[in-house]
């Protein structure tokens, strides 16, 4: 499959955003593809090989030359100087260091690269002589990818492969930058001050969405150099005159393979296959490309509420449970109160007797105050997914609902403020830390796990439920009693019994980043890339 032939997704109704904002809208899709190739996947369920990692160091080495080299050549070009941070950023001596360490002096002589490494990093020099403009597209998903999520999958490798003292880890270290958030935060005010003319950022939304087609195919390339070699001392010439041989699948990581991961880490795996229907269903698929309507986000508030009250009555009740009193928060994360702020500005003080909930909503509220009577440990999992979704990509579809809604002063998006949290990640860094430190049995453990699926599932049932009242809702002012007595004519999904997929027959990977309202995950998992 060549790039270019590949239809790039379209820029439409995004001229009012960020250019940042605009890549991560219309790569949406490839971004999805490519966090689920086989590669990634194994990668991220913390399967890494000492062969996977050093292919990929291979390949990596090739497309960092071919970048490094592009973005230096065109340093001063108006484009490309605003996002010129080679102390700080350039990651081709770092890799050169990591090959040398695994392959040894004469590393040059023994590294090799499927045919997709080549093809992207011949795209790079052609644009740097072309189009530099272009480079932003790709320095942007790259750089930082490498500052989010792929400092992530570095713990995994360090993890998987019992690397010591950093050693063949230089690529996912960032001496020049002391504060990788604060550092994104000035990366993407830089690049979205770039002036370019609307015929410019079309095209380098158009090479965005390249970026991540060229990634999937170097995945896929060196997922099928990964399928033919037996075992990691085998010759890498051999490898690749192998490499059209089709890949074989490899089996989900099994919950023995799991129990040596954090907790946090299992929900991750077991989640994300749920993880990506949720992000995929349309009701979230709308409000991630900027379409959000007062009509969505007033039903959504409707849903919010019923699911907080029950979830933060269970854990108040259970508030010095062993399983839920380290990760029990109240001052920092409660949503209730700023729930009910929100549905009074938009309905009234009367806002009570005006909301209505869909049948899904019901069941999840009806589960969360069910297990807080039979199984409080299992709030864990739905405190955990709820909370830091909230805090997490919550924060982006926060900033999507205050531009597509025009509200002002934060009036309606009390929801989305946490102003007992001063720093989200370091608050998410300690939540995490109190979770994994629950002491659960085995069986309580894999309960756990399954009702993290369960609380995924709940969630897409919720969302689907809403996108069918807002498909029978002609205008936002339309009764909301005709609008729920509507939603039963065409509710067969919700209406099918919540079918939970085993743990010990389905286990994946981290989920990354960044999802939504219901989601706790950052966009992590593709590694290489910044959404």
């Amino acid at each position: 499959m060549e790039v270019e032939n590949r239809a790039p997704a379209a820029p439409v109704e995004l001229t009012d955003c960020d250019l940042s904002e605009q890549i991560k809208a219309v790569t949406k899709d490839s971004h999805v593809r490519a966090e689920n190739t086989e590669l990634m996947l194994s990668y991220q369920r913390g399967q890494v090989t000492m062969a996977q990692y050093k292919l990929l160091l291979c390949s990596l080495h090739e497309i960092y030359q071919a970048l490094e080299e592009a973005l230096d050549r065109n340093s001063n070009h108006p484009s490309v100087a605003p996002i010129y941070f080679p102390a700080e950023l350039a990651r081709l001596e770092s890799i050169e260091k990591d090959l040398e360490h695994f392959y040894g002096q004469d590393w040059r002589e023994k590294i090799v690269v499927p045919a997709a490494t080549k093809r992207y990093a011949h795209r790079l020099r052609q644009i740097g002589k072309e189009n530099p403009e272009f480079l932003v597209a790709h320095s942007y998903t790259r750089y930082l990818g490498d500052l989010s999520g792929g400092q992530i999958l570095g713990r995994i490798t360090q993890k998987s492969l019992g690397l010591k003292n950093g050693d063949g880890l230089s690529f996912f270290s960032f001496p020049g930058v002391s504060s990788a958030n604060l550092f994104k935060q000035l990366y993407r005010s830089r690049m979205n001050s770039i002036e370019v003319t609307e015929e410019e950022r079309n095209g380098v939304l158009e090479e965005a969405v390249r970026a991540f087609e060229f990634n999937i195919q170097v995945f896929d390339d060196l997922q099928k150099m990964l399928s033919v070699t037996q075992n990691d001392s085998q010759s890498h010439t051999t490898t690749q005159s192998k490499l059209a041989n089709d890949a074989e699948k490899r089996t989900p990581a099994t919950p023995e393979q799991l129990r040596d991961c954090d907790l946090s880490e299992q929900i991750k795996a077991v989640t994300k296959d749920s993880h990506v229907r949720a992000e995929n269903t349309e009701l979230m698929l709308s409000y991630q490309r900027g379409q959000v309507t007062m009509a969505q986000y007033k039903l959504l508030l409707c849903s919010l509420h019923e699911i907080y009250q029950a979830l933060e009555e269970a854990l108040d009740r259970n508030s010095n449970h062993p399983s839920v009193a380290p990760i029990y928060f109240p001052a920092e994360l409660a949503r209730l109160e700023s729930i009910e702020k929100d549905l009074e500005h938009f309905y009234g003080q009367d806002w009570r007797e005006k909301i209505v909930v869909p049948a899904a909503t019901k069941r999840y509220a009806h589960r969360l105050r069910q297990i807080g009577k039979e199984n409080p440990e299992f709030l864990v999992a739905h405190s955990y997914t709820r909370y830091l979704g909230d805090l997490s990509g919550g924060q982006i579809l926060g900033r999507i609902t205050q531009k597509s809604l025009g509200l002002k002063n934060g009036d309606g998006l009390s929801f989305f403020s946490f102003p007992g949290v001063s720093s989200a990640n370091l608050f998410k860094q300690l939540y995490r830390s109190r979770m994994n430190s629950i002491e659960v049995t085995e069986e309580e453990r894999n309960g756990v796990l399954e009702e993290a699926v369960r609380a995924f599932e709940l969630n897409i049932q919720v969302f689907d439920d809403l996108q069918k009242m807002l498909s029978v809702t002609p205008n936002d002012s339309q009764s909301h009693t005709t609008t729920q007595s509507k939603l039963a004519n065409d509710q067969t999904m919700a209406c099918k019994t919540l079918q939970i997929p085993s743990i010990m027959m389905k286990a994946s990977h981290i989920f990354r980043l960044a999802v939504g309202l219901f989601l706790a995950l950052a966009t992590v998992s593709m590694g290489m890339y910044a959404l």
